[in-house]
């Protein structure tokens, strides 16, 4: 039986999860989950009105998307999740039961860099209130832990690596 493999794509907002998690699920015939969308109606209703979430909010969401994951792999299926992840809690929440399973591309930029790419889009989570709770919260991944991406590079650099990290995970076992 063909071991499966789930892939958190994560950072802060603005980093560009959903853009390259929907990519890279389409190059690589893969399913996707996009993290946003499980969040329950008061955590969404907090980061429209610019609210930053507090630990108390994610558990559950985190717990949720720890769930979707198992379905896929039950399913014998490698998923794409986008998710944010930003503590190592987090992660250990995401990857319970699974943790072999599963890898880390961590996307990275500055403050800076992010602050601009958010005035420049619509999106329910936004603002620099929720980058500075964001960036006040994160706790790095080790490149151990994770494949790092500089995502002030161009779209088309960000894929090329994160798909040369993907690639050998889900062909070593076809």
């Amino acid at each position: 039986m063909t071991q499966r493999h789930v892939f958190f794509v994560s950072g802060v907002s603005g980093t560009g999860k959903s853009t390259l998690s929907r990519y890279l699920a389409d190059t690589f015939s893969l399913s996707f989950e996009e993290g946003d969308s499980y969040h329950s109606p008061s955590n969404i209703k907090k980061m429209s009105a610019g609210i930053p979430l507090q630990d108390a909010d994610r558990w559950e969401w985190l717990e949720t998307l720890n769930k979707v994951a198992k379905q896929h792999l039950n399913a014998q299926r490698d998923v794409i999740v986008s998710c944010s992840a930003l503590r190592a809690t987090y992660r250990d929440v995401l990857t319970k039961d699974i943790s072999s399973r599963c890898h880390f591309i961590y996307l990275h930029a500055s403050q800076q860099v992010l602050s601009k790419r958010l005035k420049q889009r619509e999106h329910f989570f936004n603002g620099d209130a929720m980058l500075d709770s964001q960036f006040s919260a994160l706790e790095l991944p080790s490149k151990e832990n994770a494949f790092i991406i500089d995502v002030a590079q161009s779209f088309d650099d960000v894929a090329k690596q994160a798909e040369s990290y993907i690639r050998p995970v889900i062909t070593q076992n076809k």
